[in-house]
């Protein structure tokens, strides 16, 4: 009897250690958006990955992280089946089930422009644009100063990833992008460092997100999570962490 309730004991305090872990732990949902969320190689890479690390650990909980396309991450938050999610934007829809960890982390969007070196003098200006023919994502968005003066050229890719290698080859003339994007990319494929980031910048505001599900069983968190999130981005954390996620590896 005696061996009986010994072992009740330690299976009860067992079971107790196992729901403590679960009760500490956000799943994360995870798309592949490169350079934000990296899912081809486990353990997953991107910038979001590491601030979420961060903020974890500030706030004191440990990632599970579920790799899943962004319609389904949207629907596991829905479903309270993930917990956490990031580059979110705001929507009358998901205001129903999602928590928008305030401040937003992302405040602007910003499209750049690379060239090949000693090509061309700084691009500082719109109109230096109009000799050029600009090499473009097909379908990809572009601010409307871009996207809508008649005097630029564009020429139509199927992949920014394209555009960088035909760049580099000298074989465009000029590639614009948002800026996370196109830096990671010239970082990863500009192995020779023959091109070079132009002055000009177009931008647009843009508030992104870190997000928790309502039906999350840390809902209750919301607070702290706003809080150490304020925390990262007052302290200059969580542009360092983007910016030093894109540094060229030498």
């Amino acid at each position: 009897m005696k061996y009986l309730l010994f072992a009740v004991l330690v299976a009860m305090q067992l079971i107790h250690g196992a729901a403590a872990n679960t009760e500490k732990t956000l799943t994360y949902a995870v798309p592949h958006w490169p350079p934000w969320t990296d899912t081809q190689t486990y353990p997953y890479q991107g910038i979001d990955v590491e601030i979420i690390t961060a903020l974890a650990d500030k706030a004191g909980f440990k990632i599970n992280m579920l790799k899943c396309s962004w319609k389904r991450c949207l629907k596991l938050l829905e479903q309270g089946e993930a917990d956490i999610a990031t580059n979110v934007l705001r929507t009358a829809d998901r205001e129903g089930y999602l928590h928008y960890l305030t401040p937003a982390y992302r405040t602007n969007l910003d499209y750049v422009i690379y060239t090949h070196k000693g090509d061309m003098r700084a691009i500082t200006t719109k109109q230096q644009l109009y000799p050029l023919q600009i090499t473009i994502e097909r379908g990809a968005h572009f601010p409307d100063e871009f996207s809508q003066d008649k005097n630029i050229q564009t020429r139509p890719v199927s992949q920014t990833l394209f555009a960088i290698k035909q760049l580099i080859n000298q074989r465009a003339n000029a590639v614009i992008g948002e800026e996370y994007q196109l830096d990671y990319l010239v970082s990863r494929l500009d192995t020779n460092r023959v091109l070079e980031k132009q002055p000009l910048l177009f931008s647009e505001p843009i508030n992104a997100y870190i997000v928790l599900s309502k039906k999350s069983h840390h809902a209750e968190a919301v607070a702290q999570l706003s809080d150490t999130i304020a925390q990262m981005m007052d302290s200059g954390q969580i542009e360092s962490m983007k910016r030093d996620y894109l540094r060229p590896n030498e």
